[in-house]
């Protein structure tokens, strides 16, 4: 049990790092990645679509009395539906595409959080902003004045 959980994890690392190498290379490219993001989403609900055509299928062909049925509707369904899913989780786009809705409501909540501070964490967050600006003030000060004693130095 251990051995196989170690397999595993192992395999979720590696196909993470996957999926982060394909999202980072296709932010750049956001034409190419919404492609290949329809295709996996096509892909995927035809697989299945015709998945669960099959099986329909199979059981009024099981209740007709007639049991023969065609192994390629089958294997239409399963493979589109795996290249599908492969692209989509591949690309990120899986549980974004089928969960997006409940990450842009966790989201919005984290936003009302932001919106819910305080007038006094405001003011405290000024100040800090204040004196982080004073302080980068008196540092560019002091290397303006640093700069010109070195260029007096080197014109003299």
């Amino acid at each position: 049990m251990c051995g196989t959980a170690a397999i595993s994890m192992g395999i979720f690392s590696s196909f993470k790092k996957l999926e982060k190498k394909a999202r980072t290379s296709l932010s750049h490219h956001p034409i190419v990645y919404a492609v290949i993001g329809s295709f996996g989403v096509v892909l995927f609900w035809r697989g299945i679509w015709h998945t669960t055509d099959f099986i329909s299928t199979i059981v009024l062909a099981w209740q007709g009395g007639s049991p023969t049925v065609d192994l390629n509707q089958v294997w239409d369904g399963l493979l589109s539906g795996a290249i599908g899913f492969s692209l989509l989780l591949s690309t990120g786009l899986f549980v974004s595409d089928f969960i997006g809705s409940e990450i842009i409501s966790t989201a919005l909540k984290e936003e009302e959080k932001m919106t819910g501070k305080t007038e006094s964490e405001v003011k405290t967050e000024l100040q800090r902003i204040t004196q982080i600006e004073k302080k980068m003030a008196e540092v560019s000060e002091h290397i303006d004045q640093h700069l010109e004693r070195i260029e007096k130095k080197l014109k003299e």
